[in-house]
């Protein structure tokens, strides 16, 4: 094996499982407060590791955010904006650097990339993408095999049509835990060495089909309350477009509340699912070294403030995701965090678990307090929706600005959860108005790529560099670093001639003379 994890079994490193949904919002989850929908091994979950209650979609969208968690960077900066667009080219991917150290990679269920086959390095694939891989997609044809009557997956909105066996969500699992059982080695690769399983699930997504067998689990008189809202109460004409283009989704209280039912069926049955996984962990021994991770790529509107599904919303219900890690040495098992925390953090912890210290763009190791390089967490928070919405969020408000428009917002949400009342306009809050705008413009240079020659980097600009992209000293190109002539005049200036340190040992892209730690005659 090359490289290694933090040890496991047998000084073995540790596996790796990350459970992802799509469409998953926090609020329907029993370990978020929700009594209605019975989740016991996510429950379970819970009290093997730590969850955190200030996570967030950093693009609340499918493709933008699953791009972000295999790359640890902000779509400005990787490429997918929206849903079937490609990455940009020159990237590094988080399963191609577990292949380098030495684990066995697979994916199970929805990666939704562009192209649909790209799975950015994962060595088995098994592709459920809900329609875009046409007749090539692998569940359809498995479904198809067993069934050839079947046109597609299911129709929209309605009970799934066959048993449980026959479900994309029990496929999903199927697959990957036939991918963790042990096997004989042989050919000089350790085929039981430590493995990486992706394990992706299509729900609560629509259509919202659950199976027969979770008919009547869920409690509707304990879910989360409607929040409702009327088009015309939006000041953001891009709210209110949206809304009002949602008028006839729902068609009434009844649809609304059955909708709402086939959604939490849907996380039972995933649930459920998550169960079979660790179950098959544990009959093979695998259980007590494997790290956990579990999340959803957003959320869901399903309905609050007149809204459907996701967009350029600053709304809990789909910009606010479930996060946990479980099941790791050192972590205080059953406990909550508070770190303002994201998808963008899902590779770096990955990465974490495997041993890998190398950064991952701006992603952090959820499995601390600090991130692999050892930086401060994060004191605040960037989504984005394309460009229609950029947003921004410390410990006490969220800001929103919506780009080309005089639409900004200032939101603070332990006051006002649904986010319905508009403080930007509070002489009082006027100086919070002012950082939030400074943040936004840092994410957007963080974003694009941070080009400061390095003679002007000074160490206040670094520290603040800092806060957003802790590893930027061994990811940023350097430019004009300080050299040894330069160094003597701004010490004989009695001006801090040290802030170069941190690019010690790095050859700089270009330069007018050597830097102050190369000697070359200079």
């Amino acid at each position: 094996m090359k490289g290694g994890s933090e040890p496991g079994a047998a000084g073995r490193g540790r596996n790796v499982v990350v459970f992802l949904c799509d469409q998953l919002r926090r609020d329907y989850l029993s370990l978020y407060g929700c009594a209605g929908v019975p989740t016991p091994h996510l429950d379970r979950l819970a009290e093997l590791g730590v969850v955190f209650d200030r996570a967030i979609s950093q693009s609340p969208v499918c493709g933008p955010s699953r791009a972000t968690m295999m790359t640890g960077r902000y779509p400005s900066d990787h490429g997918v904006w929206t849903n079937d667009v490609p990455f940009r080219d020159g990237l590094d991917y988080l399963p191609r650097r577990m292949n380098a150290r030495g684990y066995r990679t697979g994916a199970f269920g929805k990666l939704h990339h562009t192209p649909g086959r790209d799975t950015k390095g994962f060595a088995v694939h098994h592709a459920f993408e809900e329609g875009r891989l046409g007749d090539g997609d692998d569940y359809l044809k498995w479904l198809r095999a067993r069934h050839p009557e079947a046109e597609r997956f299911n129709h929209a909105d309605q009970r799934f049509l066959y048993e449980d066996e026959d479900y994309y969500e029990h496929w999903i699992a199927s697959r990957a835990i036939d991918f963790m059982a042990p096997r004989p080695g042989g050919g000089g690769e350790d085929q039981n060495g430590p493995f990486f399983a992706w394990v992706s699930f299509q729900g609560p997504h629509g259509p919202y089909d659950p199976p027969k067998s979770v008919a009547g689990t869920c409690d509707a008189s304990r879910f989360p309350p409607v929040t409702h809202r009327d088009a015309r109460s939006f000041v953001s004409p891009t709210l209110a477009s949206r809304s009002a283009r949602m008028n006839d989704v729902f068609r009434g209280e009844d649809t609304l509340d059955a909708l709402r039912v086939a959604y939490a069926e849907m996380i039972v049955f995933i649930d459920r699912q998550i169960g079979r996984v660790l179950q098959a962990l544990e009959r093979a021994g695998e259980f007590d070294n494997t790290t956990f991770v579990f999340s959803a790529d957003h959320g869901e509107m399903l309905g609050d403030h007149g809204l459907d599904e996701k967009g350029p919303f600053p709304y809990r219900q789909h910009l606010e995701v479930p996060l946990l890690v479980a099941n790791h040495p050192g972590l205080a098992a059953g406990t909550r965090s508070a770190a303002l925390a994201g998808t963008i953090d899902l590779p770096g912890t990955v990465l974490a678990v495997a041993g890998d210290p190398e950064p991952l763009g701006q992603s952090r190791s959820l499995l601390g307090p600090a991130s692999a390089a050892g930086a401060p967490w994060r004191g605040v928070n960037f989504s984005e929706f394309g460009d229609a919405l950029k947003l921004v969020e410390d410990a006490e408000f969220r800001f929103c600005c919506y780009p080309f428009t005089d639409d900004l917002f200032l939101y603070r949400p332990v006051d006002d959860p649904e986010m319905a009342r508009n403080l930007v306009d509070d002489p009082a809050l006027a100086g919070v108005v002012q950082r939030m705008l400074r943040h936004l413009l840092d994410f957007q240079v963080v974003a694009k790529g941070v080009t400061i020659e390095a003679h002007d980097l000074v160490a206040g600009q670094q520290a603040g560099l800092a806060e957003k992209d802790p590893a930027y000293a061994q990811t940023m190109s350097i430019a004009f670093a300080l050299s040894k002539r330069v160094v003597a005049l701004l010490e004989r200036a009695g001006v801090d001639a040290t802030y170069n340190r941190a690019f010690e040992g790095r050859e700089p892209l270009c330069r007018y003379e050597p830097p102050y730690w190369v000697n070359d005659g200079a």
